[in-house]
C-alpha cells in the first residue's frame, strides 16, 4: 500500500493547491427555521457544497497526479479483490475512468472534511488513510433507508420497531435535500414530492441502516439488493395506522450509500412515492408510543393475525380513498370477512347483531350499533346496486355513515387483536341467548 499512499498524497496536495485559488460557490438554499412555528426561509449565502465534490470529481481525470493514483491502485495487491461496493454489495476492481474516480473521490472528499479543510495537512491525511486501510480491510458499506411518512408528526426519537426500523423526525439537512430539488442530475426514480412549508413540522421518517459487505461478481448470478422486508415495514405502518386513526403512508423511499468504498459516495435515488391524500395529520407522542409498540406485538403474536389480514388491509385502504362511497364499501368488504366468515341468510340481520355483540358495552349500547349498523349497510347495498339514497339520506349523511363503520371496523380488528384465543363469530347469537336466559 506504501506506493498508493504516496502517489495519493500527491494527488492530494496537488488537489489542495487548486482548491487555495478558488472561491467556494454559493447557492439560495432554502433551509427550515423553527421559530415560532417551523417554516421554511432563504439562506442566500449557502456554501454549495455539493458543486465543490462535482467539480473536485471532474478534475481528476486532468490530472497527472490523478493518473499516477490510478496506476498505483491497478498494482497494489490488497485493492485488486475491488475498491468500490454496490448497493447489492458486488465488489468491482479498478477501471480509472469511473471506479477507480470514484474510489480516489471519496477519499479525497473526506479527508477535505467534506469541503470544511481544503488546505493540506499531513496529519489528517494519515487519519484519513487510515479509516481507508480499515474499509479496504472489511470491505463494507452502509446502505440507509429513509421513508418520510404521510400524516404524522414525530415528537418522540428512535421509537424501535425491531432491530432493524427506527422511527423519528426530519433532520433539518433531509428536510432541506427534499425542499431543495437537485434538477442539474435528475435522481433516479420517480424523485420525491415538492416539499412545503406544511411538511416541515418533525415529518415521522422510518429508517433502516444495514451493512453490507462486499463480495465478488458471480457471472452466473444476477446481483440481488437485500432490502428490509416488506412485511416489517407494512407492519410498522399499520400499527401506526390503528393506534393513531389517520391516513398514514409511505411518501417516497430514499437510499443512501456511505462509506469509502461506496460507488458514488453517498448517492441518492428515490423510488415507490405513493403519497397519501392529506388527511388529518397525527402527532406521535411519548404516550401514544406505547399503544402503536403494544399493536406492533399484538399483530406479532396474536392468534388471529391471519384472519384479521383481509380485514386490515380493507381498512387500511379505505383509509385512503378519496371518494365516501369506496370507503364505505372497502370497509364492508372488511366487516363481512369479519363477522360473517361465509354465513348464509340474513347478512345485514347477522352483521348488525354480531358487530353489536362484539363492540357494545351495555344493552342500549349494543342496540344503536346493531339499528347504526344495519342503515350502514341500507347505504351499502344502495352503493353497490345503484339505487337511489334520499331517504338515507335524510336519516344520516353518507359522510356520517361512513365514519361510524370505519370506526366500527377499526374497534373490532384492536378487540380482536386483543384475544389470546380464536375468534369466532359463530358464538355470538349463543352468547346472547345466554345473556338473556341469566
Amino acid at each position: 500500500m506504501d506506493q498508493f499512499r504516496d502517489a495519493l498524497a500527491v494527488l492530494a496536495q496537488a488537489v489542495c493547491e487548486r482548491f487555495s485559488g478558488i472561491e467556494i460557490p454559493t447557492r439560495n438554499t432554502w433551509t427550515v427555521v423553527a421559530e415560532p412555528t417551523p417554516h421554511v426561509a432563504l439562506d442566500v449565502d449557502r456554501p454549495a457544497m455539493g458543486d465543490l465534490r462535482f467539480q473536485l470529481d471532474l478534475w481528476l481525470l486532468g490530472m497527472q497526479e490523478y493518473l499516477a493514483t490510478a496506476d498505483a491502485v491497478e498494482t497494489t495487491p490488497e485493492l485488486a479483490p475491488g475498491i468500490v461496493i454496490d448497493m447489492a454489495g458486488t465488489l468491482h476492481q479498478p477501471e480509472r475512468t469511473n471506479l477507480t474516480r470514484a474510489f480516489v473521490t471519496n477519499f479525497l472528499w473526506r479527508f477535505l472534511q467534506e469541503g470544511a479543510q481544503l488546505d493540506w495537512d499531513e496529519a489528517r491525511f494519515d487519519d484519513a488513510f487510515q479509516e481507508l486501510e480499515r474499509t479496504v480491510s472489511e470491505r463494507s458499506i452502509v446502505v440507509h433507508t429513509t421513508m418520510p411518512l404521510s400524516n404524522i408528526k414525530a415528537e418522540v426519537v428512535d421509537f424501535s420497531f425491531g432491530d432493524d426500523l427506527t422511527l423519528s423526525p426530519a433532520s433539518i439537512q433531509e428536510l432541506e435535500q427534499w425542499i431543495n430539488r437537485n434538477n442539474f442530475l435528475s435522481p433516479l426514480g420517480e424523485g420525491p414530492p415538492q416539499w412545503d412549508a406544511s411538511h416541515v413540522d418533525n415529518p415521522a421518517v422510518l429508517r433502516s441502516r444495514r451493512t453490507v459487505i462486499g463480495r465478488p461478481r458471480d457471472p452466473n448470478k444476477l446481483p440481488e439488493i437485500e432490502h428490509l422486508p416488506n412485511g416489517i415495514i407494512d407492519q410498522a405502518v399499520l400499527s401506526l395506522r390503528l393506534a393513531l386513526d389517520a391516513p398514514i403512508a409511505i411518501s417516497f423511499t430514499q437510499t443512501d450509500v456511505e462509506g469509502l468504498m461506496a460507488f458514488g459516495g453517498t448517492g441518492t435515488s428515490w423510488s415507490g412515492a405513493v403519497g397519501s391524500p392529506r388527511g388529518r395529520f397525527a402527532v406521535l407522542d411519548a404516550s401514544r408510543a406505547d399503544e402503536v409498540a403494544h399493536i406492533w406485538q399484538r399483530l406479532e403474536e396474536s392468534p388471529n393475525t391471519d384472519l384479521l389480514r383481509l380485514p386490515l388491509r380493507r381498512w387500511s385502504a379505505s383509509l385512503h380513498r378519496s371518494s365516501l362511497e369506496d370507503r364505505l364499501i372497502d370497509t364492508w368488504i372488511g366487516l363481512e370477512a369479519l363477522l360473517l366468515n361465509g354465513s348464509q341468510g340474513e347478512l345485514t340481520y347477522r352483521a348488525a347483531l354480531r358487530l353489536a355483540e362484539l363492540l357494545g358495552a351495555s344493552g342500549n349500547d349494543r342496540k344503536r350499533i346493531y339499528t347504526e349498523a344495519k342503515h350502514s349497510y341500507a347505504w351499502r347495498s344502495a352503493i353497490v346496486h345503484g339505487l337511489k339514497t334520499n331517504k338515507l339520506s335524510a336519516r344520516q349523511s353518507l359522510h356520517q355513515t361512513v365514519s361510524a363503520s370505519s370506526g366500527w371496523l377499526r374497534s373490532a380488528l384492536l378487540n380482536i387483536l386483543e384475544l389470546t384465543t380464536l375468534f369466532d363469530p359463530e358464538k355470538f347469537e349463543l352468547r346472547l341467548l345466554q345473556r338473556d336466559s341469566n
